[in-house]
């Protein structure tokens, strides 16, 4: 069994967690999972975010709105995200970021793609005043999150990074860690792969978005941070210059300096 496990980015605050939640984290804590950072992705979300941290230890949390909560955002909002920012707990400005991703061959309108940017940006600014790192969600939306962090460059890391690899190298370039899940346990993930195999481990965070990224052999099932053990195995098998232990260490001691847990 790994130990020394923290896993990065979960949403351990949604519903589906609702009947089993201080069970799930207690056990996964005696089971090597020694930290995790609960992301918000709304006002509400980052509050529940908050609340978890306060609750359990090993919890910490990051306050954000996600690209695609950009388009009816409460008034207030970025007021709001900034006082629980200067929460004790909070590690973290996100989950921020731009999605353009294609749902039945319909993305974003260019008006809406505007709001998502105006609400990143509005983030990324908070972020820099308070002197925090960001977690960006990035989904078929690399060139234009790559220009707005040359705009307003910020420490963080890409989340749940699966775009072509020359984007994460280029990413890498800019000082960015890349945020790795049970993503890379699947048949498509060779552009993942050639990525982690390349990149510096200094880069490396593990997460797993749970409840919603299980690792293959899980495919169905809601993810919790456990499954980072079949994403430690796979990196490296693939890298085959550190042991799962070392992936799983290596990433932690990153994790630590990133977000000072």
């Amino acid at each position: 069994m790994l130990h020394s496990i923290f896993d990065v980015h979960t949403h351990y605050d949604e519903t589906v967690f609702d009947a089993d939640r201080a069970e799930v984290l207690e056990s996964e804590r005696a089971s090597g999972v020694c930290g995790v950072i609960n992301s918000g992705s709304s006002v509400p979300s980052s509050r529940r975010s908050i609340d978890l941290a306060h609750q359990f230890g090993h919890v910490y949390a990051s306050v954000g709105v996600f690209p695609l909560e950009a388009y009816d955002v409460p008034e207030g909002w970025l007021e709001q995200i900034a006082g629980l920012a200067r929460d004790s707990r909070c590690v973290a400005v996100g989950e921020i970021g731009l999605d353009y991703h294609l749902e039945d061959g319909v993305g974003p309108s260019e008006a809406q793609q505007e709001s998502q940017k105006h609400v990143f940006c509005a983030q990324l600014s908070l972020a820099r005043e308070r002197g925090l790192p960001v977690v960006i969600h990035d989904r078929d939306a690399d060139e234009d999150t790559i220009a707005l962090l040359r705009e307003q460059p910020c420490p963080g890391m890409i989340h749940r990074f699966f775009s072509r690899a020359e984007y994460g190298f280029r990413l890498l370039e800019m000082g960015l860690s890349l945020g790795i899940g049970p993503a890379i346990t699947y048949p498509d993930a060779g552009e993942l792969i050639r990525v982690v195999r390349e990149m510096p481990l200094d880069r490396l965070l593990l997460e797993t978005d749970a409840p919603f990224l299980p690792s293959a052999r899980f495919a169905g099932q809601r993810a919790t941070s456990l499954m980072i053990g079949d994403v430690c195995e796979t990196i490296a098998r693939v890298r085959g210059d550190v042991d799962a232990q070392q992936v799983a260490q290596a990433a932690r001691e990153n994790t630590r300096r990133m977000f000072g847990v």
